[in-house]
């Protein structure tokens, strides 16, 4: 088993965690993003700390990280000088004057993923271009950490220390989605689309077992297939995209616009303040059985499903795993209408693409992230 450090970077907050090769997540660690417009390099610092924090926490519960880390190097001595090496028996090679832990970073926005840039990030503004990757291993390697103690002694050649490298990074999106293809919904499948429903629609896309960027790292803006022509104006500009119906502040406005009309329902009281409306009082006043709560995810539903046929006739993935807050409706108010839809409009090869509730929540990104580290393995 291998272990890698996942951390997923939000405007709010850096959740990070060590993974094994299994996807069980050890040793979480939560600290405030503190982001400063203009100041990449603070949150930079705030990556490594949470890095920091996650390795400290392994050597605190004694998880033997060292044995599983990829930290051992292919020597060019043969067999019997490997064995006439001090500690080392034949099979075995010397390992690195350092132990390497490989770290993986999910961060939301238009990620150049081969350059370890942020081109652009909704989350934090002024920030163009911005080539986290170097910065987040300019703060790894001020740690300077001592070698962590896991229940053994230390091998020969080492020189006692951790070095924490950032390995790579990539869309949230798509780390979510690679966390699914590896170990939640999408496992056993070579082909997946998901979607992520929260303040906005994410997408990720992996194809023949690889996450698909594109020509030029904008591939899989599924939240942005226009679903309506002429419809609602959405955050990119377009009218009609799917998040402009489906995004939780979309969801809202269309149900304060249905109440508006006078319409009876329990929704009322919420609705004058407009705080206290969201997607999950519309949720539980439609499980309660609210007629406008209901139509309001039943529009939802179809939107999706509208969104989702375009995607398999394009695509023609095996699987479309749908996640995020949104997701949490569940099967009767969402996922059944979502179904109903696709199924109406799919012609009836890419029809066979089954439709499931992502696995993961919330760890997703964790995982996921972890993953972009392990690479293929």
């Amino acid at each position: 088993m291998k272990y890698s450090i996942g951390v997923d970077l939000g405007g709010t907050d850096i959740k990070a965690g060590l993974v094994s090769s299994e996807g069980d997540i050890f040793c979480r660690v939560v600290l405030p993003t503190d982001v400063e417009v203009g100041k990449p390099k603070l949150v930079a610092a705030r990556i490594a700390e949470a890095v920091r924090q996650v390795i400290v926490k392994a050597e605190s519960v004694g998880i033997e990280v060292i044995s599983a880390l990829k930290h051992t190097l292919r020597s060019p001595l043969s067999t019997e000088k490997e064995s006439e090496s001090p500690g080392l028996h034949s099979g075995q090679h010397p390992v690195d004057d350092s132990l390497e832990i490989g770290v993986g970073l999910g961060a939301p926005g238009l990620i150049i993923a081969e350059t370890g840039v942020i081109h652009f990030s909704p989350n934090f503004p002024g920030w163009t271009d911005i080539p986290l990757v170097d910065y987040v291993n300019t703060e790894l390697a001020k740690l300077n950490l001592s070698k962590i103690s896991v229940g053994r002694e230390p091998q020969t050649g080492t020189n006692g220390k951790y070095e924490p490298v950032l390995k790579a990074m990539d869309n949230d999106v798509n780390a979510m989605t690679l966390g699914e293809f590896r170990h939640g919904a999408g496992v056993g499948y070579k082909n997946i689309v998901a979607l992520t429903l929260g303040t906005g629609v994410g997408g990720g896309v992996v194809i023949d077992g690889q996450v698909y960027h594109g020509s030029q790292n904008t591939a899989g803006e599924l939240g942005h297939t226009v679903v309506e022509p002429d419809g609602r104006y959405c955050g990119c500009g377009n009218q009609g995209c799917l998040e402009a119906y489906a995004g939780a502040k979309n969801i809202v406005e269309r149900t304060q616009e249905k109440i508006e009309t006078g319409r009876s329902t329990i929704l009322v009281s919420a609705a004058a303040d407009e705080a206290s409306l969201t997607p999950r009082k519309i949720a539980e006043a439609a499980q309660a059985g609210d007629q406008l709560a209901t139509e309001v995810f039943t529009e939802t539903g179809r939107y999706i499903g509208i969104a989702l046929t375009s995607i398999a006739h394009i695509l023609n993935p095996q699987i479309a795993i749908i996640g995020g807050g949104i997701a949490e409706a569940g099967e009767e108010l969402l996922f059944e209408p979502i179904r109903a839809e696709f199924s109406k409009r799919a012609m009836d090869i890419p029809a066979r693409m089954k439709i499931v509730k992502a696995h993961l929540g919330n760890d997703a990104g964790i995982v996921g992230s972890a993953m972009l580290a392990l690479g293929g393995e």
